[in-house]
């Protein structure tokens, strides 16, 4: 006959089991589905009408104030805000940005302005790694609903050292303190 213990761990163990195969499914299910507020067949036409690829030139990089922190690049006509703060990019509405090639142009950009170290502070973060975590941040866009706390979080890329090399699944965990 089992303690009540071990019932607990194994009740435990297995809603554990369950909220991750859930979070697993939604995200599989999310990687089907289009961006943050956009429909499939605006999705799908811009994949097909859509040949040019941004360049670090196109997208205009500046510091807006002169300081060193508020930046803006124009993207597709649209102008976005980035702020850098020690060893932290972030992107404000990055989730409107989708394609993982002008990603990588964009981070490239940042970081030949100012670098941020990797997860170990001794290495430095990549173009393609940022991009990397920019594209969990979108799915976790694509998953949450509006009206989630931290929809906010995942519409806004923030690259620091700790979240170098993150899956969406680790990145949840940090957010939640479950497994």
């Amino acid at each position: 006959m089992k303690s009540t213990g071990e019932k607990l761990n194994n009740k435990t163990g297995r809603a554990k089991a369950v909220r991750l195969a859930i979070f697993l499914l939604l995200a599989s299910f999310a990687l089907m589905m289009p961006a943050c507020g956009e429909d499939m067949a605006s999705d799908e036409q811009e994949t097909a009408t859509e040949t040019t690829q941004a360049s670090e030139t196109d997208i205009g990089l500046y510091d807006r104030d002169g300081g060193g922190v508020n930046y803006a690049f124009t993207y597709r006509g649209e102008t976005f805000y980035a702020q850098y703060l020690p060893d932290n990019w972030t992107i404000y509405d990055s989730y409107k940005i989708k394609r993982k090639h002008d990603m990588i142009i964009i981070c490239q950009a940042l970081i030949d302005t100012h670098t941020v170290h990797g997860s170990d502070m001794v290495s430095f973060r990549t173009a393609e790694d940022m991009a990397y975590e920019w594209r969990q941040h979108n799915l976790a866009c694509r998953i949450l609903s509006e009206d989630n706390e931290w929809r906010s979080s995942a519409e806004n890329v923030d690259f620091d050292p700790e979240d170098q090399g993150k899956s969406l699944k680790e990145l949840f965990e940090d957010c939640t303190g479950n497994e």
